[in-house]
């Protein structure tokens, strides 16, 4: 057993050298592979110890590309780094890295503008402002946020 262990922990080491993995990741990983509690709370504390996990670093770089790509507001990805069992103060410092209110609104606007352009015009106001009120949460952007979104684009038709 401590061979097929040995094997998980390079195995897992390429993987954190590949791309940024956090602490509860590692863990799941050798669990779902089969070590045992120990073996993978060892595993995750050697690999944290030589740096090849770092949840800050982890949770600055998921919330970069959660902004970037996928287009998350700080709700959403806050929720997903607790998911993942990342302290409070790395999300608190990795939101601030990247989503700024002025940003975070403005990406709002952009998407809501893109989902307004699916809809149906002869549908009444009041369903679309549901409609994308309810995708714009979904995103994870603040209500406050939303509306102000929402009520830009509706000034603009």
């Amino acid at each position: 057993m401590k061979t097929e262990n040995a094997i998980l922990l390079r195995r897992l080491a390429a993987l954190c050298s590949r791309g940024e993995k956090c602490e509860h990741d590692a863990m799941e990983y050798m669990l779902s592979h089969g070590a045992s509690k120990q073996a993978a709370a060892s595993a995750v504390k050697y690999l944290t110890e030589n740096k090849f996990i770092d949840n800050a670093r982890f949770a600055d770089a998921f919330a970069a590309d959660k902004f970037r790509f996928a287009k998350w507001g700080a709700h959403k990805i806050a929720a997903a780094l607790r998911h993942k069992h990342i302290d409070e103060h790395h999300i608190n410092t990795a939101l601030s890295h990247v989503a700024g209110p002025e940003r975070e609104k403005q990406m709002a606007v952009d998407e809501m503008a893109k989902k307004l352009r699916g809809f149906d015009r002869n549908e009444p106001k009041q369903i679309i402002w549901q409609k994308l009120m309810r995708f714009g949460m979904a995103k994870g952007y603040r209500a406050e946020t939303c509306k102000e979104a929402i009520s830009r684009l509706f000034a603009e038709l």
